[in-house]
Order: structure tokens, then sequence, then C-alpha cells
């Protein structure tokens, strides 16, 4: 078995927010000869379910990745395998910075995204990710449960994002992991969490070898898994910053079927 894992936005889905029919039969063509496509995601799990339930038709088992590791999924029986959350004085901390430098911050629960204002960014994200919102000014009040992780967007101000992540530099060692996903958004997950480490967590799982495993992404949050899985793979529409991490760069960008390339090359003629 050789295990394929894909980021989603830049990588399996087209910019339209779909997966072409044409990768969609190259990822059953690969579960019929063994091999599984895992969807390795920054994203939520329910704002992945869409793409999860695509791929659950048409390979078996079939597993998924979300919130940058921090949560894999069994998709086939609909179970969590693992989960890991941020403590809740950790999540308060970064949503203080957020506000010092005027940052838009915002957390999940139960398949919510929460807010403690209604912002450009917010809107952005909800259409987005097609999730719900609730917005709360009192969020840091009532936040009961540790959430898997906080994600601050600022569609305008790179240099801006950037300042914030450098203020969290020292706070953040040994307590969070904090990096992009793309121009706009930047994760914050337990300290250890990443694409990368949960790769090796489900190769445990399922008694598969890493050298049996190809990664594919277009985004910093990715390199981890590239640099991890045997082959890592950086779509051409990818960041420079990713291709330097990359053993292959696809000659096809997420519009045209990169994906379908990558399991040609690697997992059915390798």
């Amino acid at each position: 078995m050789k295990l394929l894992f894909t980021d989603l936005d830049g990588t399996l889905l087209k910019d339209d927010k779909s997966i072409s029919p044409e990768t969609l039969s190259a990822i059953r063509q690969a579960a019929k000869n063994g091999n599984l496509t895992v969807i390795t995601t920054g994203r939520s799990l329910s704002s992945a379910l869409p793409y999860i339930r695509q791929l659950k038709e048409i390979q078996d088992p079939c597993y998924a990745i979300t919130y940058n590791g921090g949560l894999i999924y069994d998709c086939t029986r609909e179970e969590i395998l693992y989960k890991r959350t941020i403590p809740l004085p950790y999540v308060k901390y970064i949503f203080q910075q957020a506000e010092k430098f005027g940052i838009h911050c915002q957390t999940y629960e139960n398949g919510i995204v929460l807010a403690p204002r209604d912002r450009e960014e917010l809107r952005e994200y909800e259409e987005h990710s097609r999730m719900p919102v609730r917005i709360d000014p009192r969020l840091l009040d009532h936040l009961k449960e540790e959430p898997v992780k906080v994600l601050t967007s600022c569609l305008t101000d790179r240099e801006l994002h950037d300042r914030y992540r450098r203020s969290l530099t020292q706070w953040a060692k040994g307590k969070v992991s904090v990096f992009f996903s793309n121009e706009h958004y930047m994760e914050h997950v337990p300290e250890g969490t990443s694409k990368g480490a949960a790769i090796l967590w489900l190769c445990d799982r399922l008694s598969v070898s890493v050298e049996n495993t190809v990664a594919a992404g277009d985004a910093e949050n990715d390199i981890a898994m590239l640099c991890t899985a045997h082959i890592g793979v950086c779509m051409a529409n990818g960041a420079s910053e990713v291709k330097n991490h990359a053993d292959y760069i696809t000659l096809s960008d997420n519009n045209h079927d990169g994906i379908r390339e990558i399991i040609e090359k690697f997992i059915e003629n390798s």
C-alpha cells in the first residue's frame, strides 16, 4: 500500500474549490490498486467534510488529517482517532496579543467558527470555508473547551501580520507552533503538531512504511509533511519556499490536475 497525503486548497482543489473528475478518477484507480489518498489540510473537520465524503465514496478505508495535524479522522467509521488541543490560557493570550495588533482572531467549537466581533476577515473566511459563524463579544469568558487551533487573518497588511508573529516568538516556545497556511491565514496549533507528525502517526497506525508515502502541498504549513514523506511534492502554483523543500515540482498546477500527475508518476508507476 502507498499513501498519498494531499493538501486541499491550492493542491487537490481547483481555485473554484472543486475536485476535477479527472483527478477523482485517478484517486479511484489508485484505490483499486490498493493505495489510499489522505486529505491533509489546515481546515477544520467540518470544513473538509464535503471533500472527505467525495473520497470516501471511491476508496475504503478512508482517512483524513485536519487542523494541520491536530485531528485525525477515520472517514469510514466516522470516528476521531487522534486529537490535540490548545490550553485555554494559551488561547486567551493569542486573542489578546492579536487584539493589540488589531488583527482578526478566531477559533473553533463543534464545527462552528467563534470570533469576538464581525470583521471583513471573518466574512471572507465564512465564504471560503462555508462554516457557520458565531460572534461573541465575551468569547474569552465563555470558552469552556480547549480548541484544536486558533487562526489569525489579515487581508491587507502582511507586514503587520509578520510583526504580530514575531511578537509571539519567545512566548510560544514549548507552547504553540505558529505558521502561515496561505498569504492571509496564520495557524496556531499545539507545540509539535504538524502535518508531518500526523503522517508518522497514521503510518504507524496503518503499519505502512514511510518509504511508501508521498505528500503534496503548496504552502508553508505543508513543508513539514513534504519533509516527512518519502517523496515531497510541491505544486507548480506553490510558494517558492515550499518548492525549496520539495523533491519534485509538478508540471501541472492545481487547476490542471496536478494531483493526477503525482498519482500517475509516484503512486501507480513507481
